[in-house]
């Protein structure tokens, strides 16, 4: 095989990774062994590594390497990936608005097919499937409805849920590693009409996220339904 650019590099890892040569369980090739199977410069392998980590396919580890995230069609559809998320309370925090968590819905549950399509979680596994509503300034501004793999987070409580999941991650030494996320507008279902300070408006702005730990395992699905207007994209996604 003769020099190859980063762009070569790129493309044939990614082609590795969507077609499973390598298992989600692994790590990529460490940057030496890449750099003589490819017969390339270092920078040429950690740009298209870095440009795998923007497709969310792979996420680095400091001591650890490059960890595959796990993929499946659902996941790949998200295209935006996004690092340190801390969530809609610390967020709002820092502009100081009056904001207040009420969870309508909590429970466990074994997600089935159709959750499973949904939500890209495997069939069978036990998940936390919680409903928020996001009190901003009091206007019942937005619905999060949450799934979070129960085998692969802390405990949680309704308790936990309505003051901050993140933090209660973060305590519990819980590293969410990255974060997919699609944004669409579409109509107002029932439970946000019920939920939501809609006033005239029929739709509902729509930030699904799928939240991965530090070895690439799917440990969240999240929905988060806002009215549009109050929130624009910019708010929402510097979180």
């Amino acid at each position: 095989m003769g020099k190859q650019t980063f762009s070569d590099i790129y493309h044939v890892l990614k082609d590795r990774i969507l077609t499973g040569h390598y298992s989600v369980k692994m790590r990529l090739p460490i940057e030496d062994e890449l750099i003589t199977e490819f017969d390339s410069s270092r920078y040429a392998v950690r740009k298209a590594i870095a440009q795998l980590a923007k497709d969310g396919l792979v996420y680095s580890v400091k001591g650890r390497g490059v960890v595959l995230l796990e993929h499946t069609p659902q996941t790949q559809q998200f295209n935006l990936a996004l690092n340190n998320l801390n969530g809609l309370q610390s967020l709002n925090a820092e502009r100081h608005l009056d904001y207040q968590t009420e969870v309508v819905a909590f429970q466990q549950r074994i997600v089935d097919q159709p959750l499973s399509t949904h939500t890209a979680f495997e069939v069978g596994i036990p998940v936390y499937a919680i409903q928020r509503v996001r009190i901003v300034d009091g206007i019942r501004a937005v619905l999060d409805i949450n799934y979070f793999n129960a085998q692969r987070t802390p405990t949680l409580t309704k308790t936990i849920a309505q003051r901050s999941i993140y933090q209660h991650f973060k305590k519990n030494g819980l590293k969410i590693a990255v974060v997919k996320r699609m944004l669409r507008v579409e109509s107002a279902t029932e439970l946000d009409k019920a939920q939501l300070a809609l006033g005239d408006n029929n739709c509902v702005g729509n930030m699904i996220s799928i939240a991965f730990n530090d070895e690439g395992r799917q440990v969240e699905y999240t929905e988060s339904h806002f009215i549009p207007n109050e929130f624009n994209f910019n708010e929402l996604i510097r979180n």
